[in-house]
């Protein structure tokens, strides 16, 4: 009996420890280049209806460093449009899963950086040099 409750203990205490080691590597992402802080919004707002999400939605993580865009989280597949005062000066389809996406070298300046992957569009400014 002894040899099952000590079995017992030693368990639980190995999975809280694997749980807290878990949850602290969650927040910890080393960006490369600087982080880009996007606003998501829903893209058919009646599509929400009365259906409770299952978890809750992880919000898409990336950063620049030069002319490349680095993704942090996991999507299916998504579209990117760069614009500015004068329209869509560039156009992307980046794959579900992909790491990164090189924009051209030759954009320089502001830009509104806009990225839908059906369900959700995301869009912050972004500054080429």
């Amino acid at each position: 009996m002894k040899v099952i409750k000590a079995c017992l203990v030693f368990s639980i205490l190995f999975l809280l420890f694997t749980v807290k080691a878990s949850a602290a590597g969650l927040d910890e992402i080393h960006y490369i280049g600087n982080q880009l802080h996007l606003i998501s919004t829903k893209v058919d707002e009646s599509s929400v209806g009365n259906q409770v999400p299952r978890a809750p939605m992880a919000p898409l993580t990336i950063s620049i460093d030069g002319n490349t865009l680095y993704l942090y989280e996991q999507f299916t597949e998504m579209s990117l449009e760069l614009s500015d005062e004068s329209g869509v000066v560039f156009t992307d389809y980046i794959a579900g899963g992909a790491y990164n996406t090189s924009l051209p070298s030759d954009l320089k300046g502001t830009y509104e950086l806009l990225m839908n992957d059906g369900e959700y569009i995301y869009t912050c400014t972004l500054v080429l040099e």
